[in-house]
């Protein structure tokens, strides 16, 4: 009971939750090992660095076919097959699309921040246009192509600085006050948001969402090197980033579709009430997705 009651009291804390003490502590009660399917292929965009670099060694160890993407050429490791992709130019996606099998296992990870606002040749700021549209539109192509199994799993990979976002949909066409980190928590929050509406899009696939807590990533250290500084030592690994990937890929416990996980337990969306608005804006940002799916 005791040890109980500390644990709730430092996962509310978030400081010793998302950091590398809070996996040590949580890991405690993992009790499934992973294991994938005999003869099975995934998909891991931006996956030549930190969290996603991580996930694909992993589930290369263990027999998966894996291919990785990444907007520069990659120096591919052995165990994986590397194609360069630009997600938010989705004219690339067609034959991207064309040149691979069908996968059992796609995770959508990449990510970045540009200093400056910049939109990609729909209109769309860049961040939107790959970590949300572009996504969603590569993963309809490859569901359109039969490129996507039946049962396959879909895990959206989005970050813990969502909790402290709420939806602006305003700035996916322009924002004259852009902040790199702000429209990264609101891309995140924007992912989450639409759960329910990937679990509708995907009937036959599971689709589900994680956020991998506090990681040592070259992605944080270069665009947060303030807090990567001041983290030093208590930021998870890569590897510990992506248990609950790597978890969510091969678990045979029962994951419903949309639902969002950390350290293999399904969480709340929200820890303050003024992000619940958010939802109000999910209808708008649905039809805004199924439009540009329609162009691209």
């Amino acid at each position: 009971m005791l040890n109980k009651m500390l644990n709730k009291l430092l996962d509310s804390s978030i400081f010793w939750s998302f950091d590398k003490s809070g996996y040590l502590r949580h890991e405690r009660g993992f009790h499934e090992n992973y294991h994938f399917k005999k003869g099975s292929r995934a998909l891991i965009t931006g996956g030549t660095s930190g969290i996603g670099e991580a996930a694909a060694l992993e589930l290369a160890s263990h027999g998966v076919d894996v291919t990785v993407t990444g907007r520069r050429i990659y120096d591919c490791k052995e165990l994986l097959d590397f194609k360069k992709l630009d997600l938010s130019e989705w004219s690339e996606f067609d034959s991207f699309v064309g040149n691979i099998q069908a996968i059992d296992y796609l995770v959508l990870n990449a990510g970045g921040m540009p200093e400056h606002f910049q939109t990609n040749k729909e209109g769309i700021e860049l961040q939107f246009a790959s970590q949300l549209f572009g996504h969603y539109i590569l993963a309809k192509k490859l569901l359109a192509a039969r490129k996507l199994k039946k049962g396959a799993r879909i895990v959206w990979v989005t970050s813990g600085g969502m909790y402290l976002k709420a939806l602006d949909i305003k700035t996916i066409f322009k924002n004259a006050h852009y902040d790199k980190i702000d429209n990264y928590a609101n891309v995140k929050r924007a992912q989450v948001t639409l759960l329910p509406f990937f679990q509708q899009e995907f009937p036959l696939q599971l689709v589900t969402a994680m956020h991998p807590g506090w990681a040592a990533t070259p992605g944080v250290a270069e665009s947060m090197p303030k807090f990567s500084n001041f983290m030093k030592g208590r930021l998870r690994s890569p590897l510990q980033g992506a248990d609950t990937i790597l978890w969510l890929l091969s678990t045979m416990k029962e994951t419903p579709s949309g639902g969002l996980y950390f350290d293999r337990k399904k969480v709340s969306g929200h820890f303050f009430k003024f992000t619940k608005k958010s939802s109000e804006y999910a209808q708008e940002l649905q039809d805004l997705l199924k439009k540009y799916s329609e162009k691209a």
